[in-house]
């Protein structure tokens, strides 16, 4: 399986609701290679697009070829798809784990595991009170803008973290979305220019930490990555004939997700 063909996989977990693609870059054993093609990517243009285009563009392929697939099945059958995506990311935890203790294990990553896990959670149950669509244009808001775009970065490169509570956070959620929507290039350009000063800066630094603390860093991303579970349980539970089918589903799910990812390094 080529970097394109992975890639889809991620494409189709970034469209989940409070699931990070980039968690999926990591059980697929593709995460500190981006991070390091993205940091040397003026060091080394063409090596690092040549690694870089074929994940970019399964991304967007998966993203878009399955985002109605999904979302199709989410509305008609919430319970049971739900319930198959948990199981799938179940199924990612063992790589997950064995990634992240490839260079070793100390009890004290665990510190990092449960504070990343505690924050994670908090930020999954945080509601926003105030969503605006339009903002003016000056100064002030074009820094604010600029501050956007470095969110959805950090989103998009720490596995576990929601850009929509991000920008919840700071009343940008319905300005981005409404942006997009509308094709708004006066307001898209600054959040772009965040997005990839942010990118490009954070993939430096979690590089940099990745060579020097690679076990604490890792616990820390597992803990992020883990906390999203609860996100995918968006229905009420009900003892029904759904949630029959999907824990059945859910449980091939996990040992199909698990197989698969025990022979992705071939």
């Amino acid at each position: 399986m080529n970097n394109f063909l992975k890639s889809i996989l991620v494409g189709i977990f970034n469209i989940l609701p409070g699931v990070s693609g980039s968690a999926f870059l990591i059980v697929l054993g593709l995460y500190d290679k981006c991070l390091l093609a993205i940091s040397n990517l003026f060091k080394d243009f063409k090596k690092s697009v040549t690694f870089l285009l074929p994940i970019a563009t399964g991304i967007a392929v998966g993203t878009y070829l399955f985002s109605n697939v999904i979302f199709y099945f989410l509305n008609r059958y919430p319970t049971i798809t739900s319930l198959v995506f948990v199981g799938l990311i179940f199924g990612t935890i063992p790589s997950l784990i064995q990634e992240s203790t490839k260079k070793g294990f100390k009890d004290k990553y665990l510190i990092l595991f449960f504070i990343t896990f505690s924050i994670g959670i908090m930020l999954l149950f945080y509601k926003s009170n105030t969503t605006i669509y339009n903002i003016d244009i000056n100064i002030k808001n074009y820094i604010l803008l600029f501050a956007t775009g470095i969110l959805i970065a950090s989103s998009t490169i720490i596995p576990g973290i929601s850009s929509t509570v991000l920008l919840s956070m700071i009343g940008m959620y319905g300005v981005y979305i409404n942006a997009i929507n509308t094709i708004n290039i006066t307001i898209l350009f600054p959040i772009i220019l965040g997005f990839l000063v942010g990118g490009f800066i954070l993939s430096k630094i979690i590089t940099k930490l990745l060579n020097k603390y690679y076990g604490y860093t890792y616990f820390a991303i597992l803990g992020f990555t883990i906390s999203t579970i609860p996100a995918l349980i968006k229905t009420k539970l009900v003892l029904d004939q759904n949630l029959l089918i999907g824990l059945i589903l859910a449980i091939i799910a996990f040992y199909l997700t698990k197989i698969s990812l025990n022979i992705k390094k071939e």
